[in-house]
């Protein structure tokens, strides 16, 4: 069966647990526990929390995995995800769902830098070995509310990945990691999905097209 991606949903685990083992490197660098306590490039977020957000793009997918779905619960696909899941003011650093975001993250963190990417490192080894078992249509319950099928899942987990890999990169002053071209075209396009979604057609087309009537932002987020 494909996703609405046009791929296979064996080649979306697989570009996923590449993607997981593209960025574990940078929360195994010295980099990350020397800025540990510091500011990242994120406003508001420590480099702490955002290192825990980042691998929880891998250590949720488990307890989705584990979550009793609901009967007959309306599925999302992943830019529909997005929508749903973002508030109004999701530009808003201050923001309720921000603020909830950063204290995720650093929950995650909370037992430092070395007890987190042990954590996302055998979960990356536990999801290699169940991911292929497992039909991409099988549903799949996130954050308790919102349920979609496991390959849709897949794909949100990559545009969280490919974001905060850039962000957690950039704060290190180290390279983004290279996910490959059919990860960046995967995680573009459900970016550019969502911004028109959320942005109207001619803001995105102006802004890729035409710099003489580009916005100021398209951005999805």
């Amino acid at each position: 069966m494909g996703t609405a991606c046009g791929y296979p949903a064996h080649v979306v685990a697989e570009l996923f647990l590449a993607s997981a083992e593209a960025v574990a490197p940078l929360l195994r660098a010295p980099e990350l526990t020397a800025h540990w306590n510091q500011p990242s490039a994120l406003a508001d977020f420590p480099t702490s929390g955002l290192a825990g957000h980042t691998a929880r793009a891998v250590l949720n997918v488990e307890r989705y995995l584990d979550a009793e779905v609901p009967s007959g619960a309306a599925q999302l696909d992943a830019v529909e995800y997005f929508l749903t899941a973002s508030s109004a003011d999701v530009e808003n650093p201050a923001s309720a769902m921000n603020q909830a975001i950063r204290e995720r993250g650093e929950q995650e963190a909370a037992s430092g830098p070395q007890a987190l990417v042990d954590a996302y490192d055998a979960a990356r080894a536990r999801l290699a070995a169940r991911l292929p078992g497992l039909p991409g249509d099988q549903p799949v319950l996130m954050f308790g509310r919102y349920v979609l099928p496991l390959e849709e899942c897949l794909l949100t987990r990559l545009v969280e990945l490919v974001v905060h890999a850039d962000d957690l990169a950039v704060t290190l002053r180290l390279p983004t990691p290279d996910f490959g071209d059919h990860v960046e075209d995967l995680v573009i396009s459900i970016l550019a999905r969502i911004a028109r979604r959320r942005r109207g057609t001619l803001p995105v087309l102006r802004a890729l097209a035409r710099r003489e009537r580009a916005p100021s932002t398209i951005a999805a987020f």
